[in-house]
């Protein structure tokens, strides 16, 4: 009988616990969307504010005949359209990004619905408690009831921080992917990337979407590890500041149009890559600290409640 209560009871702490992650991290995700569309209406007006530049400077204008004068048209077209490019990489991966978070959204509102009635089932078991160890027959006392609850507690967040760890290693697992894609494509020039029309063929590009693929996928579980972490409120997370986490796919691909444009090595993307892969490995680090600590509470409090039980003190 008592083993069957203390499992219930772990199994209620850790749905309580779930059920507040997910409540938070809800409404993290909804100020979340609300800033991904700000953001995709500003890239999407930057793009036409860029586009409209590059037709600009190949028209016919008095611009365009000045800058043919003093021999700087070519040289104003290439700025204009790096810029124009960067700003359509940006605008697809905001784009992308809405509909990841949606996703996610639609997932935790469902996650949200199998723990619902956690906290009425907790206060059926506090009845059952109170009743438990005021029972003469009852193994159960206030003791033994507080070493089960805390082994309870200690279990979930064992939980919780495993959770953030599978999530720090697909997040590290993403981003040696990018690198690995970034390694491959650093002899591209730019005769290579652009030899058709700028935007369409850097967008069409075999290579361009292996490396955007994989920086999508790394800038979004990027995303999700920090949802992770911010529900493990010891972990610092001053190595893996806010600003660059979420806006790490723009840094890359601001980086990547200007680097290949002028026909040099993507160094710069790398070196944002490996600096976001160094600092995850130090969280991962930190939780996997963290987790051994927890673990080792877990067994000593488990010892105890063994001990008190067979011994009855």
């Amino acid at each position: 009988m008592l083993d069957r209560f203390d499992k219930e009871l772990q199994e209620i702490k850790e749905q309580m616990k779930q059920k507040q992650k997910w409540e938070d991290q809800l409404g993290r995700l909804q100020d979340e969307a609300e800033q991904q569309e700000i953001k995709v209406h500003m890239l999407k007006s930057m793009l036409h504010k860029e586009q409209k530049d590059v037709d600009r400077i190949e028209s016919f204008s008095i611009p365009a005949i000045l800058y043919s004068i003093i021999g700087r048209k070519l040289e104003k077209i290439d700025k204009e359209k790096q810029e124009a490019a960067a700003a359509e990489l940006k605008y697809q991966e905001a784009l992308r990004t809405t509909e990841d978070i949606k996703k996610e959204l639609t997932e935790l509102q469902s996650r949200l619905t199998s723990v619902e009635h956690a906290d009425a089932r907790y206060a059926a078991w506090m009845r059952e408690k109170e009743r438990l160890i005021h029972d003469a027959q009852s193994p159960l006392s206030e003791e033994l009831y507080a070493l089960m609850d805390q082994e309870a507690d200690l279990r979930a967040s064992l939980k919780e921080y495993g959770e953030a760890f599978t999530a720090g290693t697909q997040a590290r697992d993403a981003l040696e992917r990018a690198l690995k894609s970034l390694g491959s494509a650093e002899s591209w020039s730019n005769s290579d990337l652009f030899g058709g029309g700028f935007i369409s063929t850097a967008m069409k590009h075999g290579k361009m979407d292996d490396a955007r693929g994989d920086i999508h996928e790394a800038q979004q579980v990027l995303r999700q590890f920090q949802n992770e972490l911010s529900d493990v409120t010891d972990i610092a997370l001053s190595n893996l500041e806010n600003d660059q986490l979420l806006n790490f796919a723009d840094y890359f691909f601001d980086n990547i149009v200007t680097d290949w444009m002028v026909h040099s090595k993507i160094q710069n993307s790398e070196t944002q890559t490996r600096k976001m892969l160094h600092q995850t490995n130090e969280l991962l680090s930190k939780l996997d600290e963290k987790i051994t600590e927890l673990k080792q509470m877990r067994d000593t409090v488990a010892q105890k409640r063994m001990t008190l039980i067979e011994t009855g003190q």
